[in-house]
């Protein structure tokens, strides 16, 4: 079972109508809100009654042989239902997404205020990162991008073994590629307001670059963080996208020389709601002697795959 975080204006109801069209709709539930007529029968009676009983909720989907859940929710929502490798997004260039959802109040409830009134308003600053907020996105089983849709397709069928078809649906321009006009002066004060968004876009179109050429390559990809870069010590968690409960073997890398080679079968305790692979036996960390400025990166030993992407600095002592 599939969990969807549906970020509005980010290709999702092409995405959600294509699940349709392979799984039929009876196979799906959907949280779009309380209010909303979109919102499964299910989910009213376990999620919106009172109390709330999500247990009965995933017993629920399980009675009724779900294939996806989804809708406009955060992704902290379902994640310890259905685990972190189950749950799946799309994200879109910001102020482009901004200007598509401006377009799409317009045009469906008639606002008037302009552009600038639209995005200056704190409800829709970073709207991207908090919809994501507490889940870190390399652990996040599929991230696809809206202007790499079928590329996203692609990988996205072959992680989960289905065949989601392609459409384009509920857009306001010709095509999910195409981009809105936008002034400059619009555009600079966008990114004043929405600078975690920018960030996190620009993350999330690297490890795609990172984990499509993998993908060509016929290589897996693991969902990777090095968490922790001190003087003494470094620390992260890897594991591999997909079905495999196999360990990852890391390489510690300071300076741009092989440090040392660990293995990712430590317990993280605090990663464990997210019900991640091997019962959250998926850490590593590594004794170390570094200095201050030093550059640490490592390296997924049998494909080669950096994380982070470029490498971070030993920072100065607490209290420096």
């Amino acid at each position: 079972m599939i969990s969807f975080v549906h970020i509005p204006k980010t290709a999702g109801t092409s995405f959600r109508l294509g699940a349709e069209q392979l799984f039929t709709k009876s196979r799906i539930v959907y949280d779009y809100g309380k209010t909303s007529p979109a919102t499964s029968s299910l989910t009213q009676q376990t999620l919106y009654a009172e109390p709330s009983d999500f247990w009965a909720f995933r017993q629920g989907c399980e009675r009724q042989r779900t294939a996806m859940v989804g809708g406009h929710v955060n992704v902290g929502r379902f994640v310890s239902l259905f685990g972190v490798g189950q749950t799946l997004t799309f994200l879109r260039d910001p102020l482009q997404r901004m200007a598509s959802e401006y377009a799409h109040f317009v045009r469906h409830y008639e606002y008037k205020g302009s552009f600038h009134d639209f995005f200056s308003r704190p409800v829709m600053h970073n709207r991207q990162s908090k919809i994501l907020h507490g889940v870190d996105v390399e652990a996040i089983g599929f991230v696809g991008l809206t202007e790499r849709y079928a590329e996203s397709l692609e990988v996205l069928n072959a992680l989960y073994g289905i065949e989601i078809p392609r459409r384009e649906d509920n857009r306001g321009r010709q095509r999910l590629e195409a981009k809105h006009e936008i002034s400059a002066e619009d555009e600079a004060e966008f990114q004043r307001l929405n600078k975690r968004d920018i960030r996190l876009y620009d993350q999330v179109a690297e490890l795609f670059d990172q984990r499509y050429r993998l993908f060509l390559e016929g290589k897996p990809w693991a969902h990777a963080r090095l968490v922790e870069v001190k003087p003494q010590r470094i620390a992260g968690w890897a594991w591999w996208a997909g079905e495999s409960n196999e360990s990852v073997s890391v390489e510690v890398w300071v300076n741009g020389k092989h440090q040392d080679t660990v293995t990712a079968v430590e317990l993280r305790p605090g990663l464990c709601r997210l019900l991640p692979p091997r019962g959250g036996y998926m850490g590593f960390h590594l004794p170390v002697k570094l200095n201050t400025g030093d550059k640490v990166q490592c390296r997924v030993a049998s494909t080669g795959q950096w994380f982070p992407l470029r490498p971070r600095r030993v920072p100065e002592p607490d209290g420096r």
